[in-house]
């Protein structure tokens, strides 16, 4: 049994509209219940239905012929033949054996399937929560400098300010106004995406998922290689190979074949019985450097899947180590959390002007959008790392 080597921390009593009638505490949840409601996966579901049921025609004999043949020449005469052919028996073996490797590997696809509209899912509530936040803070910083430049107007037209410190203020308005604009579209893709997902029901964003994962890289990485369906997919492909293999040298047993055959002419009649062999001379020549060929392909896409995937996992590891350890120290570190308040203050006593104050807060808006953007990347980072797992 694999180890758990993670956790998922909790929603604090979270709910999103559209998401059955209960609130969602587990993200894992959140984003099967989101999936199940797509058309992606349903179509997915349907595709996969189709593949097993290809995968299981064709296993049988072949068909058997029946003929008959009747001559318009003097007497009656006509005859009557039926015949069956088959394959060596350990031909059908090896055939019902690709098979089952073969659903086995559709299960595979069609997991991998899963957790691809659950990654989708993912990272368009995770951009839609972003995205918000920062639709949220640069209203908040249009909104200032809007004061700003009216305090600057008015301080013009009473001669004590000048044209181009109020240009200054319009463009850094400008700036906010069009990275709002871009913000505000980002928000409505992500919604319209999230919706699209959950079957047309609005998503209403409730914060970051929170994730918290014990054990260390190897032991991380070890866990998400056991639950890869990619790689599982590649691994049942050498093992389809192989079977494929013994299949093109069991093709080259001769086939049997049986039949049953009368004869009538006028009153007379005959029977006969039917047996032989196919020489297989021709038909299968290749095959088996062919089969050969396909395992050795096999082989290497295997290594190359894994060697991929441990890259990748072990990266993600350390990213989301590194970022939710930058995170950490800027959220523990609270020097600037009462600038605002110092700006205010300093305002109200004369030491500097509404204006400075105003402008001052673009540092504060600044340092909030950074944070932010970190924020986003580590919950990115732990989603990513979670649905390794799932």
């Amino acid at each position: 049994m694999k180890k758990t080597i993670y956790s998922l921390i909790l929603f604090a009593s979270v709910a999103f509209s559209g998401v059955a009638t209960a609130q969602t505490g587990d993200y894992a949840s959140f984003l099967n219940s989101v999936a199940s409601r797509s058309p992606q996966l349903n179509a997915a579901e349907k595709g996969h239905t189709a593949t097993v049921r290809g995968l299981r025609t064709g296993l049988a004999p072949a068909d058997p012929e029946v003929a008959l043949e009747y001559y318009f020449a003097g007497e009656t005469r006509y005859e009557l033949s039926v015949e069956q052919a088959f394959d060596f028996p350990t031909v059908y073996r090896q055939r019902n054996k690709i098979s089952k490797l073969g659903i086995s590997k559709a299960e595979q696809e069609y997991r991998s399937a899963r957790r691809s509209i659950m990654g989708a899912v993912s990272d368009a509530y995770l951009e839609l929560n972003y995205a918000t936040e920062r639709v949220d803070i640069l209203t908040r910083r249009r909104d200032d400098l809007r004061k700003v430049a009216e305090l600057y107007k008015e301080a013009i037209e009473a001669g004590q300010s000048t044209v181009v410190e109020l240009r200054n203020a319009q463009m850094l308005l400008t700036e906010v106004e069009n990275n709002l604009t871009l913000a505000e579209t980002e928000r409505e893709e992500a919604a319209a995406a999230l919706t699209q997902l959950n079957g047309g029901a609005e998503i209403i964003p409730q914060g970051y998922p929170q994730f918290g994962f014990t054990g260390t890289q190897d032991e991380f990485v070890a866990a998400a290689l056991a639950a890869d369906y990619e790689l599982e997919a590649a691994a049942i492909d050498t093992l389809i190979a192989q079977r494929e293999l013994k299949l093109s040298r069991n093709e080259w047993i001769p086939k049997l074949k049986v039949g049953y055959k009368a004869e009538v002419e006028g009153s007379k009649g005959t029977n006969a019985l039917l047996a032989g062999i196919s020489l297989p001379l021709w038909q299968n020549s290749g095959r088996t450097r062919h089969a050969k060929a396909l395992g050795e392909a096999a082989k290497a896409r295997h290594v190359a899947t894994e060697a991929s995937a441990r890259t990748r996992l072990r990266t993600l590891y350390s990213r989301f180590r590194t970022l939710s350890a930058a995170l950490a120290a800027r959220l523990g570190d609270n020097s600037g959390a009462d600038y605002p308040e110092l700006l205010k203050s300093a305002a109200e006593a004369g030491k500097i002007t509404s204006v400075d104050a105003l402008m001052g807060l673009g540092e504060w808006y600044a340092l909030k959008d950074s944070l932010m953007a970190l924020e986003y990347e580590v919950a990115q980072a732990g989603a990513a790392m979670a649905l390794c797992l799932m």
